[in-house]
């Protein structure tokens, strides 16, 4: 499939160019925060992206504005999975995941005005201390860019409203990198689905966890999905002490649950919650 280019305004160039320049592969960098954009004449304050987002996300939320305008304008009915410059985005990999975010957020911001669909919810304020903890311990960038990409498929099915699994994610079947660093990039994304579901339910932070021995599922879970988190928790610690690489698909426990088929899924969603902030501590360093 060929890609959809979207036109860079002139007056951004160099600011994107800089963008290019500094993305590098290796852990995720700080953006600095822009200037509130001013509003334009004849511009609705709506159409103004949030102040706190970079040169790209502010690129990908005008793109999803005039997105959601054209399929207004031909009388499509609302769907931002119907724009090809948000499926496939011809920019550098590293880039893709913020753009694509923004676009979605700037045409579902339309469509709420053109359509009379809901808006879309605030944003979540991203907490420096979740992703300082859940990234412990991951050692190189296959693994680093799995995390990334695994939070940010947790926040499109949070506001999706889909059932949270990694698994059914195309990414971590078939992920993005060279074969041989396949296990890397699946652990990294296993642990930042976990920890963006965790933040997006509302849980305290992992980063104030003390040790594993007084660690509770949370109040939300059900008595399987209890069940599983302890013995995920376990379960790390099993690898831990024999000297193996923290991936919770290995452990028999959670490919094959000793239980009926109908209570898996509970189980798994669990086990693998224990299993990453266990993960996550014990690789990482207490």
């Amino acid at each position: 499939m060929t890609a959809n280019r979207f036109t860079v305004p002139a007056a951004s160039i160099f600011a994107f160019a800089f963008i290019l320049a500094t993305a590098g592969t290796g852990a995720p960098k700080a953006w600095a925060a822009p200037l509130p954009e001013p509003i334009a004449f004849g511009q609705e304050p709506w159409e103004i992206p949030p102040g706190e987002f970079n040169e790209i996300q502010r690129h990908g939320f005008h793109d999803g504005v005039e997105g959601a305008r054209k399929d207004y304008g031909n009388r499509r009915q609302p769907d931002v999975n119907n724009r090809e410059e948000y499926r496939n985005p011809d920019l550098p990999p590293e880039l893709r995941e913020p753009y694509r975010a923004a676009f979605r957020r700037g045409y579902d911001q339309a469509a709420s005005h053109l359509w009379g669909t809901p808006p879309p919810p605030p944003p979540v304020p991203v907490r420096g201390d979740w992703d300082a903890w859940g990234m412990r311990g991951l050692e190189n960038d296959a693994e680093r860019q799995g995390y990334r990409e695994g939070a940010e498929e947790a926040r499109e099915d949070f506001r999706d409203h889909r059932r949270p699994d990694p698994d059914d994610h195309h990414e971590f079947r078939n992920p993005p990198v060279p074969p041989q660093m396949v296990g890397e990039y699946r652990e990294g994304f296993m642990r930042g689905y976990e920890v963006a579901t965790s933040q997006l339910s509302g849980e305290p932070a992992w980063e104030g966890r003390e040790s594993p021995d007084h660690w509770v599922a949370p109040d939300r879970f059900t008595e399987m999905q209890r069940c599983g988190f302890q013995e995920g928790v376990e379960g790390a610690r099993k690898d831990f002490g024999n000297h193996r690489r923290p991936d919770v698909a290995n452990r028999d426990e959670y490919r094959d649950p000793h239980m009926p088929e109908q209570f898996w899924h509970e189980y798994r969603e669990g086990f693998r919650r224990g299993y990453e902030m266990a993960a996550s501590q014990l690789w990482g360093g207490m």
